[in-house]
């Protein structure tokens, strides 16, 4: 026979574990007494899965999450497409109400597709659109590679300031936002099927930052015009027209207030003016590492096309320019001869390189981009 004897304690705790137990109660009072806007602040870098676990930790934080400001909904946290839309379903039915969303962050790094649900983006924009928040949200950020439909949906935020758009795909194609000033289109495509001249911007009468960052455009378009007027810093690179980089599409500039213009690509689009940038403060063009493969008339429309954008540009105080640039112009010294500089307020000049060797500029060259600035400093 075997006996089981079960020898119960006295149910005292050492010193030790008092000490803890009790430090461990001092930790959960000093995190419970932080102040909401303390809790909201530190919340606003998480995503929201990881803000609804975080109330958890404090009786007092249990329903803060359903009134947090900013919303990060990021799909990395789930297995499938269909479970982070349950969960964003799940987020903005249970939210309370009358608290403010004054930024929102989507995040989707899974591609969106037919088999999946393609229609978060939408979701999304219907949520912010529909909804009380549509007077308090002020930045949104969709990061996300799907088709967007209700994008024009987004001119009922009179809120809305900043707007971050990342691989979406869209056949719509022009931005009426009245309140928005602070545009940034990385990797989109957009479908333009009304005519030759595409003016996307014209609905943006606040807009004083515009990003364009590997964005396509379709739909043979000739003009591309920027028509901005409250615009002051306009960056574009690796931007492709009907898919090519070389194509015959001008852009055209109605942005007199234009302080700022950043330019980065292996292929230089014709630009054209409609009056006058008086208040150019910064001009950085960057060609990067290209050679003139083109055929002989091809290759001097580079140097004339250069030549245009910096008369467009004259009034820049400040100028950083590509190596090749450089190259290119020396190349074609007759373009030069006789010709003004353009820069008639120059003060500083940088060649923008990545290589540590001297670098010598042309005294032609010098002469046609300094000789209108006297007290330009190299």
């Amino acid at each position: 026979m075997k006996i089981a004897i079960e020898v119960e304690g006295d149910g005292s705790a050492t010193s030790e574990e008092k000490s803890e137990k009790k430090e461990s109660r001092e930790n959960q009072d000093r995190l419970s007494n932080l102040p909401d806007e303390v809790i909201y602040r530190i919340l606003s870098f998480v995503d929201a899965a990881s803000a609804v676990q975080t109330c958890v930790l404090s009786k007092r934080w249990r329903h803060l999450w359903s009134s947090l400001p900013v919303l990060n909904l990021n799909d990395t946290s789930f297995d499938h497409p269909s479970l982070f839309q349950c969960f964003i379903d799940h987020l903005f039915s249970t939210r309370d109400p009358s608290s403010n969303v004054c930024e929102l962050n989507l995040v989707c790094q899974d591609e969106l597709d037919d088999h999946d649900d393609p229609f978060i983006v939408d979701s999304i924009i219907d949520y912010v659109t529909l909804t009380p928040i549509s007077t308090t949200i002020q930045l949104l950020t969709i990061l996300a590679e799907s088709v967007v439909v209700k994008l024009p949906q987004l001119s009922l935020c009179r809120s809305l300031t900043t707007l971050k758009l990342t691989d979406i795909a869209t056949e719509t194609a022009t931005f009426d936002f009245v309140s928005l000033k602070h545009l940034y289109l990385s990797d989109c495509r957009f479908e333009w099927l009304v005519g030759e001249v595409f003016d996307p911007f014209r609905g943006c009468a606040s807009l004083t930052c515009l990003c364009l960052h590997g964005c396509q455009f379709y739909g043979g378009i000739e003009r591309f015009k920027i028509c901005a007027p409250q615009l002051t810093d306009l960056s574009i690179s690796h931007m492709r027209v009907d898919g090519v980089s070389d194509s015959d599409c001008v852009i055209e500039l109605s942005t007199p207030k234009l302080r700022s213009f950043t330019y980065f690509d292996t292929d230089l689009y014709d630009f054209s003016i409609e009056g006058k940038l008086p208040f150019m403060e910064k001009l950085s063009i960057d060609l990067g590492t290209f050679e003139l493969s083109h055929e002989f008339t091809r290759a001097t429309e580079l140097p004339l096309r250069l030549i245009e954008l910096f008369e467009i540009m004259c009034s820049a105080k400040c100028v950083s320019l590509s190596p090749g640039i450089i190259e290119v112009l020396s190349m074609f010294p007759d373009l030069l001869d006789g010709r003004s500089s353009p820069f008639t307020r120059l003060r500083i000049f940088e060649v923008n390189m990545d290589r540590s060797p001297p670098f010598v500029i042309p005294t032609d060259v010098m002469a046609y981009l300094f000789g209108g600035s006297p007290g330009f400093h190299c």
